[in-house]
Formats: C-alpha cells, sequence, structure tokens
C-alpha cells in the first residue's frame, strides 16, 4: 500500500556564498530530486542585481550527505566551470516544523497611518481606530516593512479626499497596496497585476482574509495589460516595482491615466530619483510630492494641466 508523501522528519541543508553571475551555474550542480533551492542577497551596492553582487544558496536534502564527498564534488564542478565558493561550505540537519507558522510567530504588526498590518493570529491587537490589513501568506514584496511601501500608503492616505473609482496596482507583490486602497476607496474597482507567479498565488490568498473584491492577474514582461483594459483609464495608478521598468513602462503608465489621474511611484533609491522623475515630466505628468525613506524614493504626481 503507498504511503503518503510527507515532508522528512530531518531535512539536510548545505548552503555557501557565490557571486551572482555563478548563480544559475551552481543551480545546475544540484540534482532534480532534492527537496529545493533557494537564493537570496547578502551583499550588493544596488538595488537591482549585479554580476558581482554575493549571494547565498541554499540546497536542500532528504537524506544525510557525505559531506567530503560532497565538498570535493561541488568545488571540483566549481573549478571545471570557473566558478567561485566563497569562503566556506556549511551542512546542517533541520528538524522538521511548520515552517509558515513559524514566520508568523515572529511578525510583529506594523502601524503605517492608519493602517495595522497583521498576521491573522495578531488581528486582535488592531487598536479600534486602525485599519487593518492582513498578510497571512509572505513570499511576496510588500508586508508592510519596507521604506517603499509605507511612502505608498502615505501618498495613497494624502489622497483619501479624492473620489476614485478606477485604480490601478502595477507589482502588487503581497496585494498590500490594493487591499489598502480599497479599505482607502470601498467604491473603486481595483485592478492588479505582477510578473510574479508566486505573487498573484500570494494576493489571492490573502485577499480572503481581507474581505477583499481586487482581480489580480499575470502579466508577461512583453504585454503589461490584458485585452478587456487596453482603453481603460484610471483615477489612480499605484507602481512599488523598480527605476528600470517603471522608466519603460512610463508612456503607458501615463497614458492609461484619465485627466485628472493621480500617480505614485516607488522602489527606487535617491540616486535614481531624477532620472525617473524626467521621464515622467517628459511625459506630461507633475510632481507634486517627494517623499524620502531612509533613501528610498516615493512620488506622488499628477496629470499636467489638471
Amino acid at each position: 500500500m503507498d504511503t503518503p508523501f510527507s515532508q522528512p522528519k530531518i531535512t539536510y541543508k548545505v548552503s555557501f556564498n557565490t557571486l551572482y553571475k555563478y548563480l544559475e551555474a551552481f543551480e545546475k550542480f544540484f540534482p532534480e530530486d532534492i527537496l529545493g533551492i533557494s537564493t537570496f542577497e547578502v551583499e550588493s551596492k544596488t538595488i537591482e542585481a549585479a554580476d558581482d553582487d554575493i549571494w547565498y544558496i541554499e540546497a536542500y536534502f532528504g537524506q544525510k550527505l557525505h559531506q567530503q564527498s560532497f565538498t570535493d564534488n561541488l568545488q571540483s564542478f566549481s573549478m571545471q566551470n570557473n566558478l567561485e565558493i566563497i569562503g566556506d561550505i556549511n551542512f546542517a540537519a533541520i528538524q522538521d516544523k511548520d515552517w509558515v507558522s513559524e514566520y508568523q510567530k515572529h511578525l510583529v504588526p506594523i502601524r503605517i497611518g492608519k493602517f495595522f498590518i497583521t498576521v491573522l493570529h495578531r488581528l486582535t491587537q488592531c487598536p479600534p481606530e486602525a485599519v487593518p490589513i492582513v498578510l497571512e501568506a509572505s513570499r511576496a514584496f510588500g508586508t508592510g516593512d519596507h521604506p517603499t511601501t509605507a511612502g505608498c500608503l502615505e501618498a495613497m492616505e494624502e489622497l483619501s479626499a479624492f473620489n476614485f473609482k478606477e485604480i490601478y496596482d502595477i507589482g502588487t507583490g503581497s496585494g498590500i497596496l490594493s487591499f489598502a486602497a480599497e479599505k482607502i476607496w470601498p467604491q473603486a474597482n481595483v485592478l492588479a497585476c505582477d510578473i510574479e507567479e508566486i505573487a498573484i498565488e500570494v494576493a489571492e490568498i490573502n485577499k480572503q482574509f481581507n474581505n477583499s473584491k481586487v482581480y489580480f492577474y499575470r502579466n508577461s514582461t512583453a504585454d503589461l495589460m490584458i485585452p478587456s483594459i487596453k482603453n481603460k483609464r484610471f483615477d489612480l495608478i499605484v507602481s512599488n516595482i523598480l527605476a528600470s521598468p517603471l522608466i519603460k513602462l512610463a508612456p503607458l503608465i501615463c497614458s492609461s491615466l484619465n485627466k485628472r489621474g493621480r500617480l505614485i511611484i516607488s522602489g527606487f533609491l535617491d540616486y535614481q530619483a531624477d532620472e525617473v522623475i524626467d521621464t515622467y515630466v517628459k511625459n506630461d505628468l507633475k510632481v507634486q510630492k517627494v517623499l524620502d525613506k531612509k533613501g528610498w524614493i516615493t512620488i506622488l504626481a499628477k496629470v499636467k494641466n489638471n
């Protein structure tokens, strides 16, 4: 009789540092039947990944490894392919846990303006005057603790007196800005997209905990808008992504605002702000406010001559 699949009681982890440019090559070293591989940035001088940034790789196995043999094989693979391992190769045995619960136990609710951003089991801590946003799934950007998210929420609150009906969130991540928009403008239709499939999955999970009606969809690098909205105009567009895509998307974003439309953009550092602002000014937008939070910039703008 077959037994259902279950996570091993002990997981074995191998980890080491390398350069960003070698990540893809190193990932090919590991067999397809391992439990998983994850990577994240350790050290970088810019927001966007550069070849010589230091990154961390960790791979998970269901069976204990022979450390010396594995080390020899990995080092040999590295030498043959002109790759670089920075520092030691580390091995660890990890006891099985409910990792989602472990993550959520350590999350501290965040208060930004009138919003109280929390996981479900801390919802009772929400002050009576605050507006809760529940982020139960957090594998995507947008937990509220990043200066760009805080900047966007602050800018949105500044526009709360407006009667927005159509809102577009580009690069939604966890869905946090879409949920905030719904709570500020409950009568609005909110549309949100992201290029990452995992972001849409996470946003859909969070959607149910916020009694949300936001329409989330995954866009492609080639096409931001689904056919049904290609000629649509929005009262408010919010986009917390990166400088490069914001610059590239500027003509489309600006042409998608109605005559009295407002725009909130963030996701870039202070040294990138002039280039981003210049691009949007050239596309007939007027900057109303620049928010600087720890060197991260949020821009609030409107269509020129309105």
